[in-house]
């Protein structure tokens, strides 16, 4: 079982789907009218912070998916995955995107590790 593929897979289909959902919303809206500004907001929203940072895990997962197997790295995948998933739940578990969720924070927060991680991984391994 290949995680780095697997997590690339998780967090492709999640922007798909979190792609639809905005166009769902946007057709929603048009026919009926008591679809509200915040709900669409949030579903660009949700959108938009999956696409800054969902293709920069994927060209890494795919990039140290060429290197020689690693643990380390398949467990941050891992984490990266479930932390852009709980981001994004967040995002819909809330009235309006001013409005603050664990899943929201907790996800970012692990996105951010993340993030760092991989970079200094990438880093130590081009020194």
């Amino acid at each position: 079982m290949n995680t780095l593929l697997i997590c690339s897979a998780a967090l492709v289909l999640l922007y798909g789907l979190l792609s639809f959902n905005v166009s769902r919303m946007r057709l929603k809206r048009r026919k009926y009218p008591e679809i509200t500004e915040a709900e669409l907001t949030k579903a660009i929203r949700a959108h938009g912070n999956a696409a800054e940072y969902i293709p920069l895990f994927v060209a890494l997962f795919l990039y140290f998916n060429s290197m020689e197997p690693s643990v380390y790295v398949a467990g941050i995948a891992v984490l990266a995955t479930v932390s852009r998933a709980a981001h994004a739940a967040g995002m819909f578990l809330i009235p309006s995107v001013t409005e603050r969720h664990p899943l929201r924070f907790y996800g970012a927060l692990g996105t951010y590790i993340c993030l760092f991680a991989l970079g200094g991984t990438l880093l130590v391994r081009v020194v």
